[in-house]
């Protein structure tokens, strides 16, 4: 409470100098500060030193310090340097880079809400649409894997395996992806369309391959198979069919949007 006493005598101070928002405390010219500016650069003094402006000595030299600072702006705004092109060139370079920043904030904010928005009605997954799906796909599956970048390279090492190779030192040995051999245990459609049916028909320990996605061409190992835990299934379910309603909404807006990919190395 003592520590807490000077910041709360400091705002009293500064609130009862006038009953009025934005009363005038000084002028400097044509210029003012008001009540409400002195409290905003109130805020922005540290703790300790806004025990100081608890006092009348503190108060006016926090005063003094503002209008000084007012002076130097006046000052600056009448020199040569406010009308000189290396200034107007660095606020327009700003200017600029503010109008960018806003820009990005706009487009960001309009995609959240616009998220949010269709997930609260487009795609919201109903009790009964997660029960159906969960009842269908209740099982997930650890899975390990080798990514290679050619189809030739893939067929080398995989008949490596087949000779009796261990799995992990192969892949840690000739995969593109050595940090991520052992996979996340995924539900299906959590993981990759070209790899889901093939990885939940396989039997725990099978190795298949050499199936292409757009990241490469995979060969893969089923390590374990287990009915996931309702609850958190039922959890993960929505995301899975929130997503597919996403997908789905989308891909039937590019149809109307017409993309084209016209630089053939992007293609």
């Amino acid at each position: 409470m003592k520590r807490l006493l000077p910041l709360v005598l400091t705002a009293l101070a500064f609130s009862s100098c006038g009953g009025q928002d934005g009363k005038v405390v000084a002028r400097i010219g044509s210029e003012k500060i008001t009540e409400n500016y002195l409290q905003e650069k109130f805020m922005e003094i540290s703790p300790a030193a806004q025990a100081y402006l608890a006092t009348k000595p503190g108060r006016r030299q926090f005063l003094d310090v503002l209008i000084h600072e007012r002076l130097m702006l006046l000052a600056a705004k009448k020199s040569r340097v406010a009308s000189g092109d290396d200034y107007k060139a660095r606020v327009k370079q700003k200017e600029a880079e503010m109008r960018a920043t806003l820009g990005e904030y706009k487009d960001f904010m309009l995609t959240k809400m616009w998220v949010e928005d269709m997930r609260a009605n487009e795609l919201k997954v109903t009790d009964a649409e997660a029960e159906e799906y969960y009842q269908k796909y209740p099982y997930k599956v650890t899975l390990a894997h080798i990514l290679l970048p050619s189809y030739e390279e893939a067929e080398k090492v995989i008949r490596k395996i087949k000779a009796g190779a261990d799995f992990d030192r192969t892949a840690k040995e000739f995969s593109l992806d050595k940090e991520a051999v052992r996979l996340p245990p995924v539900m299906y459609g959590e993981f990759m369309p070209e790899l889901e049916d093939m990885a939940f028909k396989m039997r725990v320990g099978e190795i298949q391959g050499i199936v292409k996605t757009p990241l490469g061409f995979h060969i893969l190992k089923k390590l374990a198979q287990d009915k996931g835990e309702r609850e958190p299934s039922l959890d993960r379910v929505r995301k899975i069919l929130e997503k597919k309603k996403f997908d789905s909404y989308l891909a039937k807006f590019q149809e109307k949007a017409k993309v084209e990919v016209l630089d053939e190395n992007y293609k």
